[in-house]
């Protein structure tokens, strides 16, 4: 299983979608860390999971392999 599928796993939507996911952890400096980008819904909209973060520019996240850090934002 790909780490990815880990940080965007299903949302719980029983009651609408949540608005976008929480970012964790600071930013380390002795780990490396992952980039990429978000699979989208077509619309755009939503990812994968369920999770609802707008319309805007490409979604991306930065990561590290044991997830003690997860960084949402949009390119600029």
């Amino acid at each position: 299983m790909r780490t990815l599928n880990n940080i965007i796993y299903n949302a719980n939507c029983s009651r609408g979608a949540p608005v976008g996911r929480a970012s964790i952890g600071e930013k380390p400096t002795n780990k490396r860390i992952y980039d990429c980008h978000v699979p989208m819904t077509a619309d755009g909209a939503y990812d994968r999971g369920g999770a609802y973060w707008g319309i805007g520019k490409k979604l991306r996240v930065s990561y590290t392999k044991d997830l003690t850090y997860i960084h949402f934002y949009r390119n600029q």
